[in-house]
């Protein structure tokens, strides 16, 4: 597959300038191998495009030399935490999605010790249970819209890697610089590999993820 081309660079890290209702962030989506949350990059890009929504997308810096989760790290870059104020600070309600991949073997050792006998694709981190970052119905709403648009979800387990709770990473950063779920709402999605993430199965999933999310901002919409 042909890597798409980003005109969009700050300092290596490519913004994507579109409707703030929804900021989508891969903070892991080194493109040159040895990659990190594989194709993540290009599952967010291709989304964004759909939408026509803002994104921010790391495509360059291993984990391992910058890593764009981590607060303190993230914030010695002079134009990332900037570029999610621009979105989050600007008028309305803004959804931020992070875009991570996890492996399928600790997918599927997640979901054995939840119990759960489904094929989940995607686990689903807001601060459960003690340090939400978005509204329960958000997250009720946005599994049910994966679901409707073939991909199964589930909230990640209490205690795990993969619950978006921990201060020392991005998803709490709103709640920690004190924004209101009225203003900002942040979920960390945990994405497997197969039927998501590899390169064949990139244009159907970002098109099944670009009309959950749409959805999702109708439902939002209805109800105020």
């Amino acid at each position: 597959m042909v890597r798409p081309e980003f005109p969009w660079d700050e300092d290596g890290i490519k913004i994507i300038t579109g409707n703030t209702k929804i900021l989508l962030i891969a903070p892991h989506g080194v493109a040159t191998k040895p990659r990190d949350d594989i194709n993540t990059d290009q599952l967010t890009f291709r989304i964004a495009e759909r939408l026509k929504c803002s994104a921010i997308i790391n495509d360059v810096f291993k984990r391992t030399d910058q890593d764009f989760n981590d607060i303190a790290d993230a914030s010695t870059h002079e134009t990332f935490i900037p570029a999610i104020r621009r979105v989050v600070d600007a008028p309305g309600w803004t959804l931020v999605i992070w875009f991570h991949g996890i492996d399928d073997d600790n997918l599927k050792r997640e979901t054995v010790e939840m119990g759960i006998k489904d094929d989940v694709q995607c686990l689903i981190g807001y601060g459960q249970p003690d340090r939400p970052t978005a509204k329960k119905k958000t997250v009720d709403d946005l599994i049910r819209m994966f679901g409707i648009n073939s991909i199964i979800a589930h909230v990640a387990r209490v205690g795990s890697n993969y619950g978006g709770n921990s201060t020392r990473y991005m998803n709490q950063w709103f709640r920690v610089n004190n924004y209101k779920l009225t203003d900002v709402e942040s979920v960390q999605l945990e994405f497997g590999y197969e039927g998501i993430r590899r390169s064949e199965d990139l244009d159907e999933a970002s098109r099944n993820i670009s009309k959950a999310l749409s959805a999702l901002n109708e439902t939002r919409s209805d109800n105020g």
